[in-house]
């Protein structure tokens, strides 16, 4: 190995407490602020993927509190939690794809290439279709006319741009 001409040996003393390599400068002063942008709050750390479900299955339980019959109920509190799941994941994934094409190139090394649908959206799909069969199921275990199979029904509608 060469020697570096003009290198610096450095001991564990100068990176201990910043010292000799980090310099503590301001950069700004805080009078350059704008009221406005000093006094902003810092943005809210995204909810847990745990915390979103069970936000979605307090939202289910609500609407369907008092149109499902308690000897069914028993059957329906899975189905619920199934049912928030999916909801989350199919947000999470409609965010993920919001700016990506339908179709992506492929070239499989062989010689061909070309066009396909893209995987993320085969997968929504699918998602998309278990929850709607969810929901189904939920609307076709109350009696008939029930308010709250119009609020399912919304609750598919629902979309989110987090």
């Amino acid at each position: 190995m060469g020697t570096n001409a003009g290198s610096q040996f450095l001991s564990r003393a100068d990176f201990s407490k910043g010292g000799g390599l980090v310099q503590k400068q301001k950069l700004c002063d805080s009078s350059q602020v704008s009221g406005e942008v000093g006094k902003s709050k810092p943005k809210r750390k995204p909810a847990s993927m745990q915390s979103r479900v069970e936000s979605e299955v307090r939202n289910l339980q609500r609407i369907t509190k008092d149109a499902i019959p308690d000897e069914k109920r028993k059957v329906v509190l899975p189905m619920l939690h199934n049912i928030a799941f999916l909801k989350v994941k199919l947000d999470e994934a409609r965010h993920e794809l919001l700016y990506e094409s339908i179709f992506t190139e492929y070239d499989n090394g062989g010689g061909q290439s070309g066009l396909r649908e893209h995987p993320g959206f085969s997968a929504y799909n699918k998602l998309f279709t278990t929850f709607q069969r969810g929901i189904k199921q939920l609307c076709d275990l109350m009696p008939t006319g029930a308010a709250a199979a119009d609020a399912l029904t919304d609750y598919l509608a629902e979309t989110r741009y987090d």
